[in-house]
């Protein structure tokens, strides 16, 4: 197996140092696991191990309210005045990529509420140069490593992975041509999933990580855990009893995030 050489030294955390960075992450964000609702109010939803980043994002965007979802382990920030809703159009207009998030700003913000907002572009080609893609895995991602024991093998086969689910495709389909890996369609579920397969697609997956960082507190880990198991695999040192059972432990902290 041939593994692409990944930088050793892990870069510093990456921070948003313009509003044009940030209105591409809150882009991403919405795109996975946000809406505009039929009253012009700006939703997104967050997991409820994820309160603390609602609330950063919340604190960055300057308006809305986090609440709790009634039945669900989950929490919502609503932002539901007509300031807080145009200053959101405002950041992330021209960046939005899912087809219904585009449909809903020109329709239920710059119509429904009678702003006078420009209508954002129906463009959905992702921009990989920009932080939309860390906004959108944060929300709706799923770094994991999977171990299989191949009786025919003489080692263990360590498998990294990034997974990704929505109700379309035409997002995934980019993800798949960018990343390589596999596009598939649960039918009991009516939804897509996208999964990388390859090394050479987590490779690349975790040097865009490497450029415009996670920012969600757990989404961040789950990069740094995989970028780990990533440079033990580069190395080799899984075929060793002590480099797997350290990919093991990485794992097992994995499954303890769900």
């Amino acid at each position: 197996m041939q593994t692409k050489k990944l930088t050793v030294h892990r870069p510093s955390k990456k921070l948003f140092t313009t509003d044009k960075d940030f209105g591409h992450y809150l882009a991403g964000i919405i795109d996975a696991d946000g809406h505009f609702n039929k009253l012009g109010h700006v939703v997104i939803a967050f997991i409820l191990r994820d309160i603390r980043d609602a609330y950063t994002i919340r604190s960055l965007i300057g308006y809305g309210k986090v609440r709790p979802v009634k039945g669900k382990n989950s929490v919502n920030l609503i932002i539901s005045n007509k300031k807080g809703a145009s200053h959101v159009a405002n950041l992330v207009r021209h960046k939005l990529k899912h087809p219904d998030k585009i449909e809903q700003y020109n329709l239920r913000l710059c119509e429904l509420l009678g702003l006078s907002l420009e209508k954002t572009s129906i463009d959905t080609t992702i921009d990989w140069d920009s932080f939309w893609f860390s906004g959108f895995c944060d929300a709706d991602g799923h770094l994991r490593i999977h171990i299989l024991n191949r009786p025919h093998r003489k080692n263990h086969e360590v498998r990294l992975l990034c997974q990704i689910d929505q109700k379309g495709d035409v997002l995934l389909k980019q993800m798949q041509l960018r990343f390589g890996g596999y596009l598939g369609y649960r039918k009991s579920l009516d939804t897509y999933y996208y999964s990388s397969v390859s090394f050479k697609g987590i490779y690349s997956i975790l040097q865009y990580f490497d450029k415009y960082s996670s920012q969600y507190t757990q989404a961040y880990l789950r990069y740094t855990i995989l970028r780990k198991s990533y440079l033990i695999i580069q190395k080799k040192e899984h075929l060793t009893p002590k480099g797997l059972d350290q990919i093991v432990e990485y794992r097992l902290a994995l499954k303890d995030m769900i």
